[in-house]
């Protein structure tokens, strides 16, 4: 969680309006809020944060345990993460131990947003029934597509297979770290390629592949733009 913190941090305070107003955190697949709840107790004034969570008893626990440190400015949606509104402002998109597909959901709600983001891949085979939203324009059209996992990242959906399950191997983790670092670095292109078409040639995000301490969790990567 310290350093989920220490990089949302970096994302916020770049934000132009850091410090002006207070800036929109949504965190896709929050669960009961274990990182949410930091978030809105580190920063404060400075941000309001949205946890969209499909389960409904994590959202529970999570209002709760918000309430009993007597934090006001975060709120609990018990909502499929795909169907978050899109026009609805957010500037930094997080997610930690976000299964499968569901990262790319979050990149993908990053991009449409023109919203930075920190994401935290986990289980790369998990929720491949999910699609991503992809703004389907430039600048100022609201709307966007549904896609896959595969068109999002713009791979052919059996290789992309393959480096999934070579993602999960047990018993050779540098194979695994290097498939893992190629499905991040795919998502890292994929979210300069559609920012580029969005925003246009005046305008690039930066995007970074960025790792912990194995001993935490052997999924260690983190994108962070």
């Amino acid at each position: 969680l310290e350093f989920m913190v220490d990089q949302i941090a970096e994302v916020l305070r770049s934000h132009p309006d850091y410090g002006k107003r207070k800036l929109n955190v949504v965190d896709i697949g929050g669960g009961k809020g274990l990182l949410s709840n930091l978030l809105a107790e580190t920063f404060g004034d400075d941000v309001v944060v949205q946890v969209i969570e499909i389960s409904r008893a994590a959202t529970v626990n999570g209002m709760m345990r918000a309430k009993r440190r007597g934090l006001e400015n975060i709120r609990f949606d018990a909502m499929d993460a795909t169907k978050v509104d899109v026009q609805s402002n957010k500037d930094v998109v997080v997610a930690l131990h976000a299964c499968g597909a569901l990262s790319d959901v979050a990149l993908g709600h990053a991009v449409s947003q023109g919203a930075g983001f920190v994401i935290c891949p986990c289980c790369f085979r998990s929720n491949p029934h999910l699609r991503v939203s992809i703004p389907k324009g430039t600048e100022g059209n609201p709307e966007v597509a549904l896609v896959t996992a595969e068109e999002f990242l713009d791979v052919d959906p059996d290789q992309y297979t393959s480096l999934k399950q070579l993602a999960e191997l047990q018993g050779d983790i540098k194979l695994a770290s290097k498939a893992m670092h190629t499905i991040n670095a795919l998502r890292a292109s994929a979210v300069g390629r559609l920012w580029q078409s969005k925003k246009g040639s005046q305008e690039r995000i930066s995007t970074s592949v960025k790792t912990f301490p194995i001993g935490f969790s052997t999924r260690n990567f983190c994108l962070v733009g």
